[in-house]
């Protein structure tokens, strides 16, 4: 249901004033939230992570009315918006860095209305953005594919990856580290689809990793199309594993072969950020990007329930691991102490660390990053940050 209201007398005097006001914005009552997707909540991944943070910050703010428009191109953003804001929505929550652009002009358009977009990292007086170090999250994963990759006596894992920018390069370095430091001979053998969803090459870029020589394929795209192929392999007795990604209930819509599956929990993060806007308390040039917290309830990215054929020992190695990742002291853990890339140059020194924009810029491979015939692989190109 929507609920006509006036502008709130502190949005009127910043209208006045030209809208120029830093710093926490000044509250208001918040009753509709909407919310721009670039998938289906159908995907069973990225986009569906997103409809359950919706579903559950509508569940924990009394008198809040949400809506969603699915499947959005970047064209359409800014016109799906104005619709937004004319029939009444106090905030517009876009899910993707794909909307930025018409986030920003939005934004410019409608100062009474309040904007959060998707890993944009970009401020404005009623503008900000939100996103989770889902790194910290996949170095666990790597734990669990380094071990299963040694148990099943190949070393090596498969990776079946999305599209090539900076945030999912950073994703699989975090998951080469994780799986060397239990296995140091692991090598990680990635092939990009160059989409986030392809029904069709999914399972042959599966299939392809699996005749490589892959024990473990890791599943980087929105949907369980490779945790799929993966199963049949393991249903026909090959020693054949998989780990999953975006939902926490990833592996139990496949089967015995998915080991685990890095996840994300949007609804804490929503429930927060849109709490503050009501109270006054929210800052929207304070950049959110969560850090793993051992509560998995509350932890905007975390480690789903380990498949019960791995080890007690592993299980306590992770953790172990996840306490020192979610030390306040540890944000940019595992990306710390000495790091080469996979061209044998060093690029963090013992004792360093990279810092958030190095984090943001990363397009090079860690050490272990091989290709189909084993040599070291070379980020493709257009990845969009620094090499």
């Amino acid at each position: 249901m929507r609920h006509a209201r006036s502008l709130r007398p502190s949005v009127l005097l910043a209208l006045l004033a030209g809208g120029c006001w830093l710093g926490p914005w000044p509250g208001g009552e918040i009753s509709d939230v909407g919310f721009l997707y670039v998938g289906p909540i159908g995907d069973h991944g990225w986009t569906k992570a997103h409809d359950d943070g919706r579903l559950y910050l509508e569940e924990n703010l009394e008198g809040l009315s949400t809506h969603y428009e699915p499947s959005v191109l970047v064209a359409d953003a800014l016109e799906v918006m104005e619709g937004f804001v004319a029939e009444g929505d106090d905030v517009l929550i876009t899910t993707s860095y794909d909307f930025i652009s018409s986030t920003q002009n939005a934004a410019a358009n409608h100062p009474e209305a309040n904007f959060l977009n998707c890993s944009g990292f970009y401020s404005a007086p009623n503008m900000g953005s939100y996103f989770g170090r889902m790194y910290q999250a996949w170095y666990l994963a790597g734990m669990v594919a380094g071990h299963m990759a040694e148990e099943t006596g190949s070393d090596r894992i498969g990776v079946v990856g999305p599209v090539v920018i900076p945030e999912t390069v950073r994703h699989l370095n975090a998951l080469t580290l994780g799986a060397r430091q239990q296995n140091p001979d692991a090598q990680v053998h990635v092939e990009w689809i160059h989409a986030w969803l392809d029904t069709d090459n999914e399972p042959l870029v599966a299939e392809a990793l699996i005749a490589a020589g892959a024990t473990v394929i890791v599943n980087k795209t929105d949907t369980t199309i490779a945790l799929e192929t993966v199963q049949t392999h393991h249903d026909d007795g090959e020693s054949i594993y998989s780990i999953g990604y975006d939902n926490q209930d990833s592996c139990s819509l496949v089967g015995d072969s998915c080991l685990t599956a890095p996840y994300w929990n949007w609804g804490p993060l929503y429930l927060r950020l849109v709490q503050a806007m009501a109270d006054g308390s929210w800052d929207p040039y304070e950049q959110v990007w969560d850090q793993m917290l051992t509560d998995p309830e509350q932890s905007t990215v975390h480690l789903a329930e380990l498949n019960e054929v791995l080890p007690s020992t592993l299980r306590i190695d992770i953790e172990n691991e996840l306490a020192r990742l979610a030390d306040e002291d540890n944000l940019q853990l595992p990306f710390q102490g000495r790091i080469k890339d996979n061209a044998g140059s060093t690029r963090v020194a013992e004792g360093d660390e990279m810092n958030d924009e190095e984090l943001l810029r990363m397009c090079w491979y860690v050490e272990g990053i091989i290709d189909a015939d084993g040599e070291p692989a070379e980020v493709p190109t257009g990845c969009g940050g620094d090499y």
